[in-house]
């Protein structure tokens, strides 16, 4: 596990996504009941910034192409083949920290055109 302290935790909005940086990293973190939970900062679908997204209900809405992310999960609503990336969040002394084990290798402008080419819009890894 690589716990990061990310930003202090009542900067978190009901209604919006907050995006912080680590290591070339952006992830987005917002609210679903209450709790902090955080996804890749990078819609599969045509790659908008999740975190100018809105928020309702744990949701948080592509402002790209309106696509919707379940938070607790990375989990595509409506799109089961897609997803983003989830990673575990906690409140610590007050600051939101996220566990950004390392990544997994990217895939290559050639495995990504592949996938979508085969109908696949989401080639890198997901958790829970």
């Amino acid at each position: 596990m690589t716990w990061v302290r990310a930003f202090p935790a009542a900067e978190l909005s009901e209604t919006s996504g907050r995006r912080f940086e680590y290591q070339g990293r952006s992830v987005c973190v917002g609210l679903a009941d209450g709790q902090p939970h955080a996804v890749d900062d990078r819609c599969p679908h045509r790659a908008a910034d999740l975190s100018a997204g809105l928020v309702t209900g744990g949701v948080i809405t592509c402002p790209g192409h309106f696509r919707r992310f379940d938070l607790r999960s990375g989990r595509c609503v409506g799109v089961p083949s897609e997803s983003v990336r989830h990673y575990e969040c906690a409140v610590v002394d007050g600051w939101v920290q996220v566990d950004l084990e390392p990544a997994g290798p990217s895939p290559s402008l050639r495995e990504t055109l592949l996938a979508h080419a085969r109908g696949q819009t989401s080639t890198g890894p997901s958790s829970s």
